[in-house]
């Protein structure tokens, strides 16, 4: 009898919040399709229709079909009066996308140095990793932004990060030409020897492309010619190979100096 008398006593409580629970599975319909309207307004750089949509409960953290989140989107698609109005909802700063490539990432690779150094103040983490093992650093922007690399490795970026490939930030900038980048790379601490999986080291990369300024700096750096890579091949080979035959000659004589003194 007691425990009917309990029960009794409880149920007004119970029925009392029904009511919220009726609301907020209303409630939940509304906002699901908000935040599907807002997939498509950032994605079509709808200002207008974003800003109107925060303001109805959409989240600022939603994600499109493809798992990336508005902020990423926005950013890739070089919407940054959209990013700005999403920063100042409080988005998830470190929310990926599906493979793994978060906002600093786009930011930096798209040369956005004002969004990355804001990024990076809200928490940004600048040694996350994407499904590659690439982080930052290692996803660097056509340019030359040696801007870009000093603000990462004044907030602890790792200056011999590798990703799954054993490729450094050093291998990257070397491959591309850029040369302010790898010696500012180079004076944090580069290692100029590394050798990626495939057995190639930075002044290999750089020799291929045909920099002759990055080798000349690989170089006086300390980077060794006669390193082979897995075929075989000296970066002279392969300056060789695509017709750097000035480049070639002077990695030649360069490799043939080293060995001797060496005693080689």
């Amino acid at each position: 009898m007691r425990t009917d008398i309990v029960s009794l006593i409880r149920l007004p409580r119970a029925v009392a919040k029904w009511p919220l629970v009726i609301f907020a599975i209303l409630l939940l319909p509304l906002l699901s399709a908000c935040s599907d309207k807002i997939v498509g307004a950032v994605d079509r750089g709808d200002l207008p229709a974003v800003e109107s949509l925060l303001a109805q409960g959409a989240s600022v953290d939603a994600r499109n079909r493809a798992g990336d989140p508005l902020l990423g989107v926005a950013i890739r698609k070089g919407h940054l009066d959209i990013v700005r109005v999403l920063i100042e909802h409080g988005p998830n700063v470190n929310l990926a996308g599906e493979l793994g490539i978060s906002p600093l990432m786009l930011a930096t690779s798209g040369g956005y140095d004002d969004l990355a150094r804001e990024l990076i103040a809200m928490g940004a983490d600048v040694n996350a990793r994407d499904s590659f093992g690439d982080t930052a650093m290692l996803i660097l922007p056509q340019a030359d932004r040696a801007d870009i690399v000093n603000l990462l490795l004044e907030h602890g970026a790792s200056v011999n990060v590798h990703n799954r490939n054993g490729q450094t930030p050093l291998m990257i900038a070397s491959y591309l030409g850029h040369i302010d980048s790898a010696r500012m790379l180079i004076n944090a601490g580069a290692d100029v020897n590394a050798i990626a999986s495939n057995g190639q080291s930075a002044l290999i990369r750089a020799a291929k492309q045909g920099h002759e300024a990055l080798v000349e700096l690989l170089l006086a750096s300390g980077a060794d010619p006669t390193v082979r890579e897995h075929d075989g091949d000296t970066a002279a080979d392969f300056a060789r190979a695509q017709k750097h035959d000035a480049l070639a000659e002077r990695l030649r004589s360069v490799s043939s100096s080293y060995n001797a003194a060496r005693g080689g």
